[in-house]
């Protein structure tokens, strides 16, 4: 029996051993089959494939026309008029409506007026734009509710208040969906008339670029105000259902003006700063997820300095902002520190915007805008050096 079933465990060994080399045969086979006829039709994609019209055959049309000699009749060239009976016609000219003075209109296309018009002009297309984006639909409300994840099911032992504990742990949340639409909503709207094919439309129009980069820094700005807004009010909404009052709307407007607006301003203004520079929506996409990654796993082993921490993270508490503990000088040095490189951005994409501007310094015995920005580059890196040395 032994000998038996040890031959009979040999020959199913066997049998299963060629079953597999079976199976893997026909699986290799098959797998060949399926490769060989993807790349024949992908070479008959190839061959087809065209981007244009595919030549065909034209048909034309044929229109009767005679030559202007059989069918036109012309009549004899009347004799020229003599150049003397303009200049002295023989009768007098009467003014049968009286003159009425027409006041002076002057076009003005330079200046500080003329330029926030344009401002103003450009910003509302921008808006009528940003109204018309399908995504907002989607990251709007799902923002708004992981942010007020934690103080609407959890919860929120009270620092100081409840409207500050409240306001603390929204902006906390928030912050990260404010860097991601600073960065794919600046680079969307910097690159989108080259994509569109009006960008040599728009910028034959007599624009300063300060207008055009401006516009753009603007609007995406208000885009994430109003989603702060918003996080802010439901906040509140949150806190009144669930009965922890008083509300105090002064502990969310210091925390999201402190915390939040300077942040997102230099991050918007690094993104335009990028998109300038880089010329490529997708590289600056890149560049700007691995620097987020980096600085957060910094973050995490607990090396998150000022100097290239913008959103104070682990840096701060409402005490801090109040004046209770000994930080809010260094949170107001901070600010400041990252409001002059939010400057130096926006100045460095002026200057390396790639429709050129006015050459020279001076223009009509005016500074240009070159120069402009030259001196906000300047006064931008000599006040991020001082506060950079308080901070540190």
């Amino acid at each position: 029996m032994n000998r038996g079933g040890r031959n009979f465990h040999a020959i199913s060994v066997e049998v299963m051993n060629q079953l597999v080399v079976v199976y893997e045969t026909d699986l290799i086979v098959n797998r060949a089959v399926m490769i060989l006829l993807a790349a024949i039709c992908l070479t008959s994609v190839c061959l087809r494939f065209t981007i244009t019209e595919r030549p065909g055959k034209e048909k034309f049309s044929f229109l009767n026309l005679s030559t202007a000699a059989e069918r036109v009749y012309y009549p004899e060239s009347s004799p020229a008029t003599r150049l003397d009976d303009f200049e002295k016609p023989d009768y007098k000219a009467s003014a049968t409506i009286p003159r009425i003075a027409l006041p002076e209109v002057a076009r003005t296309n330079e200046g500080i007026r003329a330029n926030v018009d344009k401002l103003i002009a450009v910003l509302g297309i921008e808006f009528r734009l940003l109204r018309a984006e399908r995504s907002l639909v989607v990251i709007v409300p799902l923002a708004v509710c992981l942010s007020i994840l934690e103080v609407a099911f959890y919860n929120v032992p009270p620092d100081v208040s409840y409207s500050a504990a409240y306001a603390t742990n929204t902006a906390k949340l928030l912050m990260l969906f404010l860097f991601g639409i600073a960065v794919f909503y600046t680079g969307e709207v910097m690159h989108r008339d080259r994509e569109l094919r009006i960008e040599p439309v728009l910028w034959s129009t007599p624009a300063a670029n300060t207008v055009w980069l401006l516009s753009r820094f603007l609007a995406t700005l208000c885009l994430m105000i109003v989603l702060i807004t918003i996080v802010g009010l439901t906040a509140v909404a949150i806190q009144l259902i669930r009965g922890h009052t008083p509300v105090e709307i002064s502990a969310y407007l210091l925390v999201y003006s402190v915390i939040l607006f300077p942040t997102i301003v230099f991050v918007t203004a690094a993104s335009i700063a990028l998109n300038v520079l880089l010329r490529d929506k997708y590289v600056v996409y890149a560049v700007s997820i691995a620097t987020g990654a980096g600085l957060f796993y910094l973050y995490s082993l607990g090396r998150n300095h000022g100097l290239y921490n913008p959103a104070l993270f682990q840096l701060w508490t409402y005490s801090d902002l109040i004046g209770r503990g000994s930080g809010q000088g260094r949170i107001l040095a901070h600010r400041i520190y990252w409001l002059a490189l939010s400057c130096l951005c926006f100045s460095v994409a002026h200057l390396g915007f790639s429709r050129k501007a006015a050459k020279g310094l001076r223009v009509d015995g005016q500074l240009s805008s070159k120069a402009l920005a030259l001196v906000v580059t300047i006064v931008s890196i000599l006040v991020a050096v001082v506060t950079g040395l308080m901070i540190k």
